[in-house]
């Protein structure tokens, strides 16, 4: 990242990606905002309402504000204009370039948070059902949401004094317009910048990612554990489709998630991390704002804050049925969310799958005895 050029020197002519990022991020994000819309009207509905859909409610909307602020910055930056300071862009969207920016990164590092806390919530429900009516209950869940908001406002607070616009002039006499620079303060605190990329690599990107892995991992162990359970009650062809039904969808969903959500957001952590590890003066954020790799892993981050719709529908029958409810219209059986939670998270304990094995057998019993 050496070879990044600073505002101080003067700006090489956009290529490659760079070209073409404006079009890509606002299609994705404007896409990205439509249906995180759906999502948070879906989730919020009368017959939805849960702690689990309260907080996925949540995690959509803070999605739409972080899609908003990049579209923002993206239709400015690469259709309107262009990321080169000889374009003598003017003070005031200067501002508006470094304040985007920043409630972009602010209410996505909410969303990755909302994300571990679903996954805890989720967690308690999975593997300590008995904890999860005292804990994972709507009070709970709006707790969570707010300690998660405080703690991503102070989280980022720091951030706000890194950056300035300031008068290209003072570089070249020729422009007369705006361009942004490190603050005196940041330039002359070296140890503030290598927190600042620690924060950023570790606590904002590597640890979520981590703990989002560790978690689904001891998930999806109680939901393989409880399959074997129900094998050892059920057999023949029929345990098969209850096996299906039972786990499948939550497995699979899982799964994707936590895919989806380290693969996109792992890469950015670990670069930021890597960075922070040089030592000396920083160039990392400005290379995000003004590189076409910093521009591809932005992309990842969209897609990461879009792709939720397609999990949603694909694997919820209740997300899937609501959604034509509204949108379609069709007629479908009322959907409620039963006990306080979500049906395609909801696990089927142990002590539920022998009862039901047992009724099960006795019914098949009874059925063939009348016969």
């Amino acid at each position: 990242m050496d070879n990044v050029t600073e505002p101080g020197d003067f700006p090489e002519g956009v290529s490659g990606y760079r070209l073409y990022h404006g079009y890509v991020s606002v299609i994705v994000c404007s896409t990205g905002i439509v249906l995180n819309v759906i999502n948070a009207v879906i989730w919020s509905s009368k017959n939805m309402r849960s702690s689990t859909n309260l907080i996925l409610s949540t995690l959509a909307i803070t999605d739409i504000v972080s899609l908003s602020m990049y579209l923002v910055y993206a239709v400015y930056f690469f259709l309107t204009t262009g990321p080169s300071q000889q374009l003598n862009h003017s003070q005031g969207w200067m501002y508006v370039v470094v304040i985007a920016f920043h409630e972009f990164i602010g209410f996505h590092t909410t969303s990755n948070w909302l994300t571990i806390s679903l996954a805890i919530f989720r967690f308690i429900k999975v593997c300590h059902p008995d904890l999860a009516k005292t804990w994972c209950n709507k009070e709970r869940a709006k707790l969570t949401i707010l300690i998660v908001f405080v703690v991503t406002i102070l989280a980022t607070f720091p951030f706000y004094p890194y950056y300035e616009v300031y008068s290209s002039s003072e570089d070249y006499s020729n422009l007369t317009g705006y361009w942004i620079r490190k603050t005196k303060f940041t330039r002359n605190h070296v140890l503030y910048q290598t927190v600042l990329l620690w924060l950023y690599g570790v606590v904002f990107k590597v640890c979520p990612c981590i703990g989002m892995v560790v978690l689904s991992a001891l998930m999806i162990r109680k939901l393989r554990h409880a399959q074997k359970r129900q094998a050892t009650f059920i057999t023949g062809p029929d345990s098969q489709v209850n096996n299906h039904r039972g786990y499948s969808h939550t497995t699979v969903m899982l799964i994707i998630i936590g895919l989806i959500y380290v693969l996109m957001e792992l890469p950015i952590g670990i670069s930021a991390f890597t960075s922070g590890l040089q030592g000396g003066e920083s160039h990392y954020f400005y290379f995000m704002l003004y590189s076409e790799v910093g521009d591809i892993l932005d992309l990842l981050t969209l897609l990461n804050a879009t792709v939720n719709f397609g999990v949603y529908y694909a694997l919820s029958n209740q997300f899937r049925a609501v959604c034509r409810k509204i949108f379609l219209r069709e007629k479908v059986l009322d959907v409620h969310c039963v006990s306080d939670t979500l049906e395609m998270t909801e696990p089927v304990t142990s002590s539920v799958i022998f009862t039901i094995s047992l009724k099960w057998k006795s019914f098949k019993q009874k059925v063939h005895l009348d016969n």
